[in-house]
């Protein structure tokens, strides 16, 4: 007969198998049998003929369940990328309702939830769906796991005991598991109670135990007794500092890192955690000491494969000349990528065209560690593409292709002593320094997607996790982490869109600090550097009568001489780096609705808005603008309508460019629009400022803009006639606005023309600096 082992020891992480491990390296002693919780869970429990299916199959199962549903009801897409990712909200919570074996029918049944009555009834048809197709293909996941799982005894058999160090939360389907195994052989379970794990402990409370908040406790789940209580610590170094720049954090971190091994802290004890783990790459980018090790592995971002993907990519979708020259800086053929990728991006995926991409990509790379992971979710992805029946295109699948590349991590093996992790992962791990960043309320708490169907309220009623539970589970992490520490240092980001965490005036039992510290760290990272502003004076022998000016050009020079000289004489340009539109993109837009609208033959709204909606950009930025100007334009519709009615205009020319001579010097321009009104030639200038300024008889002497002057002058050549009105459309407020000092402004033009023709020009700062606030060059002014 087999000896039993003396006893199974059950970890919530992987890390802290590994840690028990390492510890105990130095002991001559036979080492017990250790778990992860998952993994104990896995193997005390087992079905009858049937398998627990994987990711992609479930993928397929749930997008076969959804076939002839509404899904846009519930904010989901039915299109395969979206889907791809949005099915993930509708799993959560089909495993959530199992999980704590809630029949969604006693949700529906909840007066409370009358509002949700629709999503509901969508939800509870999908699921049926896919119960259905698990039963049919004999298949197990979370969903249906209540209903068949069995203990498995031949496992547990083998042990005397089994103590299990729990952190976290047990659902109401793990806790009957535990229990029934309890029946068989005793266990012991290893926890901590805090104000923050309420909802966890509640269920150890249910059966009799008498639990105080701040302490460790040991119990025996079988004999319903407490065998130990220890006293929780809470006494450690602490400090809270502010940045204005999330980088700067990392010279905190480093400095941090500095004066605890000074004071005689084993890297090896000291832990960096980040609730936000993409922020480990931006970390490595700076760890030119070997500091870290990375729990969570490395992005493949500066892989081949993933710069190859991504380049290709861009460039299909937007040939500009960095997506073109990226593509030559990569060594990749562009005619081959034009071949292989471009020529079929619109077209159906088929098997041959999804080989050609992957062995395109294989060849690209050369480590076979990656190589490895990358077949694996080739293979997971080949599955989901071409068993779903769906009609992929080529660039849809490229789009899902980079979306999973950028999911494959490295392990950090060539590492250093200081441990980085996410907070999941510090689960049960003591550290004698803890370092926390990013401690902001964009991150800290994180939000669920298992909370994207049902209110609190109903979560409450129902007696499932909420938002709230959620929330302190999280706060139960930080504080179980930073109990037995005996240094911590935290750090977040403060400025216009960021700002402290909630948890932190809970947690944290310290004054907020509102200053930042950006000054005193980041020469740790790099070197300010100083620009060097541009002041020299600036004399030239020019002659300015002999330039062609525009209306902008010469309201730019009258404003201030060193702009004109910096935009127009050394052509200095303004860097298009941001993705935030320009201030000109709007107006843009509008300007080619109109001219496109007036160079039709038909008049009606509907056209109007079709030729909108054609010129309009897919901007984020601009998408609540554009629909505001959408309503604009249909009073500005509903105004033009009936002014025809009134004065009966014909629209003349549209976008009408010209070039003339005025005393003797050129003048540029395009006129917006002309039209005729009875026996007068109106000028209209189109303008979507919301703050628009025209010139009366008491501003007109300061003005330098002339451009209803220019157009003037321009009609008066084209037409032969004085019979000439001159408008600016202030669309913003849907009026016409007339310059009605167009002689005054004219005799000032004259004059100012006359002071043109020298050839000695001095090419001034502004005096007016409200001029400078939004000017390109106010950088190089010191403005």
């Amino acid at each position: 007969m087999q000896s039993k082992l003396n006893q199974l020891l059950v970890f919530p992480t992987s890390r802290k198998v590994r840690e028990f491990v390492t510890n105990q390296k130095g002991v001559n002693t036979l080492l017990p049998t250790i778990l992860t919780i998952d993994e104990f869970f896995k193997k005390s429990t087992y079905f009858e003929n049937k398998k627990y299916i994987e990711e992609d199959e479930r993928f397929l199962y749930l997008n076969e369940a959804c076939k002839n549903i509404n899904l846009s009801k519930l904010g989901i897409s039915k299109t395969f990328t979206q889907f791809l990712k949005q099915s993930n909200y509708i799993y959560r919570f089909f495993s959530e309702l199992s999980s704590e074996k809630i029949d969604i029918d006693d949700i529906s049944s909840n007066d409370t939830y009358e509002f949700y009555t629709e999503h509901l009834q969508i939800l509870k048809e999908i699921l049926v769906n896919y119960l259905d197709i698990l039963e049919k293909n004999n298949s197990i996941d979370r969903v249906n796991f209540a209903k068949y799982y069995l203990i498995n005894k031949d496992f547990l058999s083998q042990y005397e005991s089994i103590k299990i160090y729990f952190e976290g939360y047990f659902t109401n389907i793990e806790f009957d598991i535990i229990n029934e195994i309890s029946k068989l052989l005793p266990i012991n379970i290893e926890f901590v109670y805090n104000q923050y794990n309420k909802k966890s402990i509640e269920k150890f409370l249910l059966l009799g135990f008498e639990l105080e908040e701040n302490y460790k406790y040991e119990i025996d789940l079988q004999n319903k007794t407490i065998l130990k209580k220890q006293n929780i610590k809470k006494e450690k170094n602490f400090e809270l500092k502010a940045f204005s720049s999330r980088i700067n954090q990392i010279a905190y971190i480093k400095k941090s890192i500095e004066v605890l091994v000074t004071n005689g802290v084993d890297p090896n004890n000291i832990v960096v955690i980040l609730p936000d783990e993409k922020f480990s790459s931006m970390l490595a980018l700076f760890d030119n000491e070997n500091y870290f090790n990375f729990a969570m592995g490395k992005d493949i971002y500066n892989s081949k494969l993933f710069k190859t993907s991504q380049a290709i990519y861009e460039y299909i979708n937007d040939d500009e000349i960095k997506n073109i020259e990226n593509i030559k800086f990569l060594n990749l053929d562009i005619k081959n990528i034009d071949i292989l990728f471009k020529s079929k991006w619109n077209s159906l995926i088929n098997k041959e065209s999804f080989n050609e991409i992957i062995e395109y990509l294989r060849t690209i790379e050369t480590n076979r560690e990656l190589l490895d992971k990358f077949d694996e979710t080739i293979y997971k992805l080949e599955r989901i593409i071409f068993l779903s029946k769906k009609t992929v295109l080529v660039k849809d699948f490229f789009k899902i292709l980079l979306q999973k590349i950028s999911q494959i991590s490295f392990d950090d093996i060539n590492s250093g002593k200081i441990t980085v992790m996410g907070l999941l992962e510090s689960r049960i791990l003591d550290f004698e320094a803890v370092i926390i960043c990013d401690f902001n309320e964009s991150l800290i708490p994180k939000v669920s997607v298992k909370d994207k169907f049902l209110s609190s309220k109903v979560k409450s009623k129902v007696k499932l996790p909420t938002p709230h539970d959620r929330e302190n589970l999280q706060k139960y992490y930080y504080e179980r982490l930073t109990m037995n520490t005996n240094y911590l240092f935290v750090s977040y980001v403060k400025n216009e869109t960021e700002q402290l965490s909630r948890f932190a005036t809970k947690l944290f039992d310290i004054e907020i600090d509102e200053n930042t510290y950006d000054n005193q760290y980041k020469h740790i990272l790099y070197t300010s550097k100083t620009i060097n502003h541009f002041n020299e004076e600036v004399i030239l022998d020019i002659d300015l009568s002999e330039l062609t000016w525009s209306a902008s050009s010469l309201k730019e020079f009258l404003e201030c001489k060193r702009k004109y000289y910096l935009n127009h004489i050394l052509k200095i340009k303004e860097h298009e780096i941001s993705l935030l539109p320009k201030g000109y993109e709007l107006g843009n837009i509008i300007h080619k609705t109109l001219e496109d609208y007036y160079s039709q033959d038909k008049r009606a709204y509907e056209i109007l808005i079709d030729i909108f909606n054609k010129n309009r950009i897919n901007s984020v930025f601009l998408n609540f603008e554009l629909e505001i100007w959408k309503r604009k334009l249909e009073d500005f519709f509903n105004k033009e309508k009936k002014r025809e009615i009134e004065k009966g205009f014909k629209v003349l020319q549209l976008e009408k460019k010209f070039e003339i001579d005025f005393n003797g010097i050129k003048l540029k321009g395009t006129i917006d629009r002309i039209d005729k009104v009875e026996d007068s030639i109106w000028v209209i200038d189109y303008k979507t400022s919301k703050n628009l300024t025209v010139s009366t008889k008491k501003t007109f002497e300061s003005s330098n803009d002339f451009q209803l002057e220019f157009y003037y002058l321009a009609v008066n050549e084209l037409y032969n006639t004085n019979n000439i009105k001159t408008y600016y459309y202030d669309l913003y407020n849907n009026k016409l606005i007339e310059e009605t000092v167009i002689d005054e402004k004219l005799l000032r033009l004259e004059a100012i023309f006359k002071e043109f023709k020298t050839s000695n020009v001095s090419f001034d700062k502004c005096e007016k600096l409200q001029i400078c606030q939004y000017c390109t060059y106010k950088e190089i002014c010191n403005r």
